[in-house]
């Protein structure tokens, strides 16, 4: 049961599904005008690269039961899909061949390099699908690998027939730098022969400089849709120009189905579009669900940041640490203002931190204080003051933060608050006497 919806204010009422008892969000997200120009999927499937890709950030390294412990918490979050590791690395042989064993619920579907034995070892392991990737600029693909597209291509159309004909697994081709090749030509005639003479289940682009704009991704994933209207699509993209989620967002409003993503964004350089943020975006803010539970997120958060030494910053979206701190007298006062009226104080959030699996909305005492944050603080205390009081507990609250150049603990707080009321007590009675 949702709650009560408010009253009306001026002749405008909230509706779902941009109001719900969790959120607030823009409605223009939802107007025909907006969604007219959308063609979302029913679900979007949450590839996630933080045991793979993830592991390939600078200095990160994860053990073999690491790994394993990461993949059992995401399958217990519902992550449909999870990319553990290189066939080319030993103890990433060890992780795939023990997570097959461990028959989670959910797609263990590693990346396999266009080599041999890459292929030969998930085929004999009988994984449920991979991820077959190579870089299909042909810059890289002529004075790199000193390769044709023709012999690449050919190498691809066997690798994927032979997976699919043995075992029948999942079948994902990955062309990386995609988004800088300027031949629009070649990009098409490279899917296609692929997918012709191929047993690819999808094909996924990459943006893997993060460099497009977000209008050049919703070009690009329509002229794809546009080419193979019946072919699956997925997007992996890199954060480097602090783009990732919002071109996830826009690949899937051009037609994307599927989106490679890491824990807390690791990944080589700015990292991977970050899975917390573009579950959450995509439930949110486009009413598109992933089927993964959103109030774990934080948790699998804390769980990577742990396992790899790499932490978040305290404002990191979705996970950060400072996220439910609000000190700012002027938003606290709307809070307290709107929940008196019936709104949830986390109304003026983005998100409902407690539905994010996060620690209820706190009130911090600091610079930003105001008289209503000190008016609250009293309630809870169970005390009494005059405005005059009021003043001068917030300005020594004040002054305190400044001098600390922090938030105040709880204690000191009521240390002010107490020996305010307590000095201004013994003058009144001294002036009485």
């Amino acid at each position: 049961m949702g709650q009560p919806l408010p009253p009306e204010a001026f002749g405008v009422r909230l509706e779902g599904p941009y109001f719900t008892e969790a959120k607030w969000v823009s409605p223009l997200n939802f107007i025909p005008e907006v969604r007219g120009q959308m063609r979302l999927p029913e679900r979007v499937l949450i590839h996630d690269v933080t045991l793979r890709d993830g592991e390939q950030t600078p200095r990160v390294a994860f053990r073999a039961e690491e790994k394993l412990f990461i993949a059992e918490e995401m399958a217990k979050l519902g992550i449909p899909s999870i990319e553990p590791g290189l066939p080319v690395i030993e103890e990433d042989k060890h992780v795939i061949k023990t997570l097959m064993q461990m028959k989670l619920p959910t797609r263990i579907t590693p990346l396999a390099r266009v080599r041999e034995e890459d292929v030969d070892f998930l085929i004999q392991t009988k994984v449920d699908g991979m991820v077959l990737e190579f870089g299909i600029n042909p810059y890289l693909v002529k004075y790199v690998y000193n390769l044709t597209p023709d012999a690449l291509i050919e190498r691809i159309v066997e690798y994927s027939n032979r997976a699919k004909q043995e075992t029948g697994m999942y079948v994902e081709f990955m062309g990386w730098d995609t988004f800088r090749i300027p031949d629009l030509g070649y990009v098409k005639d490279f899917f296609s022969r692929i997918l012709d003479g191929g047993s690819v289940d999808r094909i996924t682009v990459s943006d893997t400089f993060g460099m497009a704009h977000p209008l050049a991704m919703q070009f690009m994933i329509q002229k794809l849709r546009e080419w193979f209207p019946e072919t699956p699509i997925g997007l992996h993209i890199h954060n480097d120009y602090g783009l990732a989620t919002a071109n996830a967002l826009m690949a899937v409003a051009a037609g994307v189905d599927e989106v490679h993503c890491s824990v807390n964004g690791l990944g080589e350089r700015a990292g991977n579009a970050p899975t917390e943020e573009v579950a959450v975006a995509l439930d949110y803010l486009l009413g598109v669900p992933t089927g993964i539970r959103l109030d774990g997120l934080t948790r699998l958060s804390r769980i990577v940041a742990e396992t790899s030494k790499v932490f978040p910053s305290t404002n990191k979206p979705i996970v950060g640490s400072r996220l439910c701190e609000v000190e700012s007298g002027i938003v606290i006062h709307i809070m307290r203002e709107l929940e008196s009226k019936g709104f949830k104080a986390a109304h003026m959030l983005p998100y409902d931190p407690q539905a994010l699996g996060r620690e209820p909305l706190q009130f911090i005492a600091g610079k930003g204080t105001g008289h209503h944050f000190v008016e609250g603080l009293l309630e809870q205390m169970g005390l009494t003051a005059s405005e005059g009081q009021v003043a001068e507990i917030t300005r020594k609250i004040k002054q305190a933060a400044s001098v600390l150049k922090n938030a105040l603990p709880q204690d000191l707080v009521a240390a002010i608050v107490r020996e305010t009321l307590q000095v201004q007590a013994d003058e009144s009675r001294a002036e009485d006497a």
